[in-house]
């Protein structure tokens, strides 16, 4: 299982932790979230060599100014992700193992676009509060009927129809959403930085798809053309120690129109 960091994600977390000796800070980001993330880049940055006995968690405790259960809960986040090993009696030790950690970047669509020397733009096709039909509350984590937001653009690169998506997320996380300019602003601007949403981790998956009569009107092609079709959870803090679904992003890319360009950075190489 890939453990995906969104770049901006990895962005907000630095700066939101960047401070005199890295000090964990009151704020939306739980402390077991700043703690993993310090530990984490002590131990790619080369500061601890493999094998090394990792500090107590007494230690840490007292270094970072948390409970034992922050820190069992940032030890044991990268135990999973395989940048640590815990041995009975002993203690717990940096491994050079490859790690499942695997950093994930997939520019945006504006961004491909201009790389392209095409011109991006985007229709706004409707924004709107919906109460949560099964399939949305399900993926959102709330109440079937509870009021969602419910936003679809139409992605356009030189005037031509490129991707048709959707967005769903709880109104109460963000009710004024639907007020702003989504035409000509950045949804994923608004929520982290107008609103301070902060948007913690994410799940990414795509498949090939021919699109039906009905997808192929919503992008201006011929049914039967080539697509891929994304479908993408994205997370937010909930409480000191949680997390919750915040944004079910679903699109349809035209294949002959769009090409993914995903660039993954291991941490370290396989030792074999």
């Amino acid at each position: 299982m890939l453990y995906l960091i969104c770049p901006v994600v990895q962005l907000f977390i630095q700066i939101y932790l960047k401070g005199e000796g890295m000090a964990l800070k009151a704020g939306p980001l739980p402390k077991h979230y700043q703690l993993t993330e310090i530990l984490r880049d002590q131990i790619l940055s080369g500061e601890f060599e493999a094998n090394d006995r990792f500090p107590t968690e007494e230690t840490l405790c007292q270094q970072y100014r948390v409970s034992r259960g922050t820190v069992r809960r940032a030890i044991s986040t990268l135990a999973q992700e395989r940048l640590l090993r815990r041995e009975q009696g002993r203690g717990t030790f940096v491994t050079r193992a490859y790690p499942q950690s695997t950093f994930f970047t997939l520019t945006g669509f504006a961004e491909d676009m201009r790389q392209q020397h095409r011109q991006p733009s985007t229709r706004l096709l409707s924004a709107g509060v919906i109460p949560a039909p099964p399939a949305v509350a399900e993926r959102l984590a709330v109440a079937v009927g509870e009021p969602t937001l419910r936003i679809v653009r139409l992605r356009l690169a030189d005037d031509r129809p490129v991707v048709h998506e959707t967005r769903h997320l709880a109104q109460e996380l963000c009710p004024h959403l639907t007020t702003e300019d989504l035409e000509n602003q950045s949804i994923h601007w608004l929520l982290t930085q107008k609103y301070h949403l902060p948007l913690i981790r994410t799940t990414h998956t795509m498949e090939a798809r021919i699109l039906s009569s009905e997808e192929a009107r919503f992008l201006e092609t011929e049914p039967g053309t080539a697509a891929f079709f994304v479908d993408r959870l994205t997370y937010t803090v909930h409480g000191d120690s949680g997390e919750r679904p915040a944004v079910w992003y679903q699109a349809l890319y035209r294949g002959d129109e769009y090409h993914f360009k995903a660039e993954f950075q291991t941490a370290f190489e396989d030792n074999i």
